[in-house]
C-alpha cells in the first residue's frame, strides 16, 4: 500500500465506514434514501458532539487568553518596532506560558469537520444507493439538484441553502466574538458553497442536515440550561425512534426483533445514573489509575495497540492460512499476505489513532475511563475469539456465509455473554485491589504475544503461497493457446465434464429460454431423478470420479488410509483403468481437491506416466477479458479488504451480536461482493475449447476436465456472454446457462470436424445447490428436515458413441457415481478398482444410496485424518425417487 492509501485507510476510511454503516441501517429502518442521508447527519453529529464540546472549551480558553494579552500586547506594538517588538513580545508570551501556534485552539471546531467531509465525500458523492433516488423536491440525489436554469447555468438550491444556513450558524455562534473569529466561519461558508455547489444533491443534502444541526447546537449554547434541554431533546427523540420501530416500522421483523431492537435505544434515557455510576467507578475502584499518568497511558496505548493487532492481524492471518491458496492471485494481489494490510491499517485508524485523538484532547478522568473501557474490551475479545469461536458455517471468497449463517445454540450464548460481562470486569476489579501494574503488564505481554502470533501466521502464508506457486508453475501459463485437449478423429474418445455444482434443476428452464440447446445436445439424455453423496465438492466429489467405492460411507469404512490417499485414488480410478487396461490416453484437467489442495495439485498424477495432469484455470483470463462488453477486477479485492475488518469484529463481539455484525447476509455494506475473477478464471478454458482442442491423437483418449464456474453466483449480465432472462435474481442460473451454452458451441465444433459421434460425453456435477422453489416444482416438498433437497441433485448427461437424435430424459434413478460405470461400458469388459481389486459396477445403488448434508467442506473441517466425522443425524438413505417425500430415510436404513 501506498503511504497516500495508508493514511486515507487510518484517518478517513473509519470515518467513511460509519457513514456508510449509518446509511445502511436507516435504509433498512425507513426504506427512503433520503431519510436515510439525514439519519447519516444526525448519527456524525451526535458521535462528534462531544468533540465540539472540547473544542468549545478549547475555544473558550484562547478567547479568555487573548482577552487577558491584549492590553499588553498593544501596549508594546505603541511602544516597540522591527525585532525590538519581537523579541518583547516573545518575552511577553513566555511569561504568560503562552505561545502564538496557541492561536490554533480557536479554528479547533473548523479543523473537526474537515476529516469528517473528506469521508463524507469520499462515501456519499459515489454511493451507488444515491444514483436516481428522489427525495422531496430532489429528482436524481446522484446528481446536483439544478431545480431551475437561468440560460445554460443550473441553479442548484441545495448548495445556496446550506450556505444561508452556515451564515445563520455562525452568526448566532459568534455573537460577540472579534472579527477574525467571525470571518473565518463565514469564509469557510462561502469555500463550501464552492466546493459543492456541483456536487451530487446526496452529498449536499448530508453537509445542509450537518449545518441544520450546527445551526440548532448553536442555539442549545444560547440557552440558559443547553445540557438540559438537550437530554431532554435527545429523550424525545429515543421515545420516538423506539415507537417507530415497535408500532410503525414494517420491514417484516418480528416483534420479539423489534423489541431486542427498541431495549438497547430506550436503555439511553437514564444516562444521568450512568454518569453519576461512571464519577463514583472513577473516584473509587480506578483511582489509582486516576491519579497515576503514567499507568493510564499504559494500559490505554498498549489496550488499543493489542486490540488492532489482534483485529487487523491475528484473525484475519488465522482465516487466511486455513486456506491461503483460495486468496492467492485475486486481481492485482498476488500473495494472499497483501489482504492483511488494509485491515491492520484499518484497526490502527479505529482502535489506535483516533482512539489516541479523542484520549489526549481530554482530562484525567474521560482518560481513565477509556483506559479501562479498552482494557475491558480487550479482555472481551480475547475470550471471544479463542474460547466462543463458535461454528457458524463456511465462508466463500467473498467472505460471505455459503447458505447463510449457521446459528449457535441458546445455551452457547448465553454461556458466552455470562462469561463475557465476568471476564470484562476483571480489569476493574484487578484495579480497585490496587494492582493496577498487573493490568498494565497483561496489556504488553498481550501485545506482544498477538505480534508473534501474527508473524506466525504471516509466514505460514507465504510459504503456503511459494509452495502452491512452486507445483502450479502458473507464471508463464497465461493466455497459452497451444492445444490441451488432444481427441482422436479415428478412435474412441471418452470426455467426462465436471461443472462443480451445476444444477439440475435449471436445465429444462434453460432449455425453454435457449430452445436451439436441444440441437446442440442431440444425442445427449439428461437424468434429472439423479442423487449426489454431498452438498459439498469434498465429500462429493470422490463418488463421481471413483464411483461407489469412494461415497463418503465407503470412505469411512477405509479408515486405515488417509483422506488425501483415498481422494487420489478416487481421482485417478478412471485414468488408471483406462490407460492400463484400455490402451487409452488420459488427460485431467484442474480436479477437484488435486492431492487434498484447494487448488488442485496436480502432481499426484506424476508417478503415472500414461496419465497427463495439468492446471487450465486462469490460462485464458487475460484474452477473454478483452472480449468483454465491460469488467471491472477491483470489486472483490475492495471487498475482501473490507469483509475482513468485519469478520475480526464479528469473531471478537459476544456471540449474542454476531448476527446484528453479519446482518442478513452482509457485513453492513451497501455495495455487494463479487467475485468475478473466479468466473473469468474458470469460464476462460469453456470459452476457448475450441481454441484449444486438437484431433491429432492416434490412440483413443480419455479427458476429465473439471470447471468450477457453474459454483458460483455472480451477475454476468452485463458482460455481454449470452442475453439471459431475468429469473428472481439468481445470478448462479445465468452462469449455468452461460457455460452449458458455451460447451454447446464446442459440440457443434465437434460436429464440424467429425468428431462428436465416435466421442462419448458425459457431463456431471458433484452436487446441486437449491436456491429456491421457482426451479424445484418437481419435489412434492423441496426441504427434508430444513435441507433442501435440489442441494444434492446435480446435473447428470450422458451421450454414447453414435447417439444421435433430439435430446431425451430419462427418470431412472441416477447418482454421480454412476459416471465411471457409464464411462468404461462397452470400452473393459469386467473393468478392476487398480488400488482395490474389486470390480466397478453401479449395483451398490440397487438398495439405495446413503448420502450426508453433513457440511464438511475443507479438510481441517473433519476432526480426523483419516475419516469425514460425519454427524449421525445427518445421514439419509436416497432410492427410487428423489422427487417423492417416499424416496428420502432418515438414517442408515
Amino acid at each position: 500500500m501506498s503511504f497516500g492509501t495508508i493514511l486515507y485507510t487510518v484517518i478517513l476510511y473509519p470515518l467513511v465506514q460509519l457513514i456508510e454503516i449509518s446509511f445502511f441501517l436507516f435504509n433498512k429502518l425507513f426504506d427512503n434514501t433520503g431519510i436515510s442521508v439525514l439519519g447519516v447527519s444526525f448519527v456524525v453529529t451526535l458521535l462528534c458532539l462531544p468533540l465540539y464540546i472540547i473544542a468549545e472549551h478549547w475555544q473558550q480558553v484562547e478567547r479568555d487568553t487573548q482577552a487577558k494579552l491584549k492590553p499588553g500586547i498593544d501596549r508594546i506594538k505603541s511602544v516597540f518596532t522591527g525585532d525590538e517588538q519581537y523579541m518583547i513580545l516573545s518575552t511577553y508570551y513566555k511569561q504568560n506560558h503562552y505561545h502564538p501556534i496557541m492561536a490554533l485552539r480557536s479554528s479547533f471546531g473548523l479543523l473537526i469537520q474537515i476529516p469528517f467531509f473528506m469521508a463524507a465525500y469520499s462515501c456519499l458523492s459515489k454511493l451507488p444507493a444515491l444514483q436516481g433516488a428522489s427525495f422531496l423536491f430532489i429528482r436524481d440525489m446522484g446528481v446536483p439538484d439544478a431545480l431551475f436554469y437561468i440560460g445554460s447555468f443550473p441553479v442548484n438550491i441545495l448548495p445556496i441553502t446550506m450556505t444561508l444556513i452556515n451564515i445563520i450558524a455562525g452568526a448566532i455562534y459568534t455573537k460577540g466574538f472579534p472579527f477574525k473569529e467571525k470571518a473565518q466561519i463565514y469564509g469557510m461558508a462561502l469555500l463550501f458553497l464552492v466546493i459543492l455547489y456541483n456536487s451530487p444533491a446526496g452529498l449536499v443534502l448530508y453537509w445542509t442536515m450537518n449545518n441544520v444541526f450546527s445551526l440548532i447546537k448553536n442555539i442549545f449554547y444560547k440557552l440558559k440550561n443547553p445540557l438540559k434541554v438537550l437530554y431532554y431533546t435527545m429523550c424525545a427523540f429515543i421515545v420516538f425512534i423506539a415507537v417507530y420501530v415497535l408500532f410503525i416500522y414494517d420491514g417484516g421483523a418480528s416483534p420479539k426483533k423489534r423489541l431486542a431492537a427498541a431495549i438497547p435505544t430506550l436503555l439511553l434515557i437514564p444516562i444521568p445514573l450512568y454518569l453519576k455510576a461512571i464519577n463514583w467507578i472513577i473516584d473509587k475502584p480506578l483511582k489509582t489509575i486516576r491519579d497515576n499518568s503514567k499507568t493510564r497511558h499504559t494500559i490505554f496505548i498498549f489496550a488499543t495497540l493489542a486490540l488492532a493487532i489482534l483485529n487487523g492481524l491475528v484473525v484475519p492471518g488465522t482465516l487466511i492460512s486455513s486456506s491461503p491458496q483460495e486468496f492467492s492471485n485475486i486481481g492485482s494481489y498476488g500473495c494472499p499476505t497483501d489482504f492483511l494490510h488494509s485491515p491492520f491499517w484499518q484497526s490502527i485508524g479505529l482502535f489506535v489513532i483516533w482512539p489516541l485523538c479523542i484520549y489526549f484532547l481530554f482530562k484525567e478522568r474521560l482518560q481513565t475511563v477509556m483506559a479501562s473501557l479498552f482494557c475491558a474490551l480487550l479482555f472481551g475479545a480475547c475470550l471471544n475469539v479463542f474460547a466462543f469461536a463458535g461454528d457458524y458455517g463456511s465462508m466463500d471468497i467473498t467472505l460471505k456465509f455459503i447458505g447463510g449463517i449457521t446459528s449457535q445454540s441458546m445455551t452457547f450464548q448465553i454461556l458466552n455473554a455470562l462469561a463475557w460481562l465476568l471476564i470484562c470486569c476483571i480489569p476493574f476489579v484487578i484495579i480497585g485491589f490496587k494492582k493496577e501494574k498487573i493490568v498494565s503488564s497483561l496489556c504488553i505481554v498481550t501485545t506482544l504475544v498477538f505480534t508473534l502470533l501474527s508473524i506466525v501466521s504471516v509466514t505460514q502464508i507465504k510459504n503456503a503461497y511459494d509452495d502452491f506457486m512452486a507445483s502450479h508453475n502458473t507464471s508463464d501459463a497465461s493466455d497459452d493457446f497451444s492445444s490441451k485437449l488432444h481427441l482422436s478423429k479415428t478412435e474412441q474418445n471418452v470426455f467426462v465434464i465436471m461443472l462443480d455444482r451445476a444444477e439440475s434443476s435449471y436445465f429444462e428452464h434453460i432449455l425453454s429460454d435457449f430452445p436451439e440447446l436441444k440441437e446442440m445436445y442431440s444425442g445427449f439424455t439428461y437424468y434429472p431423478n439423479t442423487v449426489s453423496y454431498n452438498g459439498h465438492t469434498l465429500m462429493a466429489s470422490p463418488a463421481l470420479y471413483g464411483g461407489y467405492e469412494y461415497t463418503p460411507d465407503e470412505i469411512n469404512k477405509k479408515d486405515y488410509l488417509t483422506l488425501k490417499e483415498k481422494h487420489n485414488q478416487a481421482t485417478l480410478l478412471m485414468p488408471r483403468i483406462f490407460t492400463e487396461q484400455a490402451g487409452f490416453t488420459a488427460d485431467m484437467y484442474d480436479t477437484s481437491w488435486g492431492n487434498f489442495s484447494y487448488i488442485a495439485d496436480m502432481n499426484f498424477t506424476t508417478p503415472y506416466d500414461a496419465i497427463n495432469g495439468d492446471i487450465l484455470n486462469g490460462r485464458y483470463t487475460g484474452d477473454l477479458k478483452t472480449n468483454l462488453d465491460s469488467y471491472d477486477s477491483t470489486n472483490l479485492v475492495n471487498s475482501v479488504n473490507r469483509n475482513l475488518f468485519f469478520v475480526s469484529l464479528f469473531r471478537e463481539v459476544p456471540a449474542l451480536l454476531r448476527p446484528v455484525v453479519y446482518y442478513k447476509g452482509s457485513w453492513w455494506s451497501s455495495e455487494e461482493a463479487t467475485d468475478m475473477d473466479s468466473f473469468l478464471d474458470w469460464y476462460g478454458e469453456l470459452f476457448y475449447m475450441d481454441k484449444i482442442t486438437d484431433f491429432t491423437n492416434e490412440k483413443p483418449s480419455l479427458t476429465i476436465l473439471t470447471n468450477e464456474a457453474t459454483h458460483l453466483n455472480e451477475n454476468i449480465s452485463n458482460l455481454g456472454l449470452l442475453n439471459i432472462p431475468h429469473k428472481d435474481e439468481d445470478c448462479g442460473y445465468g452462469i449455468n446457462a452461460a457455460c452449458l451454452y458455451k460447451i454447446g458451441e464446442w459440440f457443434e465444433f465437434l460436429k464440424e470436424n467429425d468428431v462428436y459421434d465416435n466421442t462419448r460425453i458425459i457431463i456431471v456435477a458433484d452436487h446441486g445447490i437449491g436456491y429456491g422453489d421457482y426451479y424445484n416444482e418437481k419435489y412434492e416438498d423441496s426441504v427434508i428436515d430444513g435441507n433442501i433437497k435440489d442441494h444434492l441433485n446435480p446435473l447428470f448427461l450422458v451421450k454414447d458413441f453414435g447417439a444421435t437424435g433430439s435430446l431425451k430424459t430419462d427418470k431412472s434413478f441416477m447418482t454421480n457415481a454412476d459416471v465411471p460405470t457409464l464411462a468404461l461400458e462397452g470400452i473393459v469388459e469386467n473393468p478392476v478398482n487398480p488400488f482395490t481389486g474389486n470390480i466397478i459396477s453401479s449395483d451398490a445403488k440397487n438398495n439405495g444410496v446413503y448420502v450426508t448434508f453433513d457440511n464438511i467442506f475443507m479438510p481441517h473441517h473433519t476432526k480426523s485424518e483419516y475419516i469425514f466425522t460425519i454427524a449421525d443425524d445427518t445421514w439419509y438413505t436416497v432410492k427410487d425417487d428423489i422427487f417423492s417425500d417416499n424416496g428420502w430415510e432418515r438414517g442408515k436404513q
